[in-house]
């Protein structure tokens, strides 16, 4: 079994739009790509906000089998 430093699998294909997928402790939703290697994901926040950002790829994670 590879090992990484978090270990955590990482995404290593952009994702299709409106896939859910992990990036810190939030489970965010892939808007579609941003410049280089990054994505553009929405995600709500404890003050619940929603936000748009551009993040690295390789900074999302892919969901487990069970989502809650």
């Amino acid at each position: 079994m590879p090992s990484s430093s978090t270990g955590r699998s990482r995404i290593k294909r952009k994702p299709p739009r409106g896939t859910l997928v992990r990036y810190e402790d939030r489970i965010v939703e892939v808007l579609g790509e941003a410049r280089g290697r990054r994505i553009m994901i929405r995600s709500i926040h404890a003050d619940g906000t929603e936000r748009r950002t551009a993040v690295k790829l390789n900074s999302l994670r892919p969901l487990g089998a069970q989502l809650f």
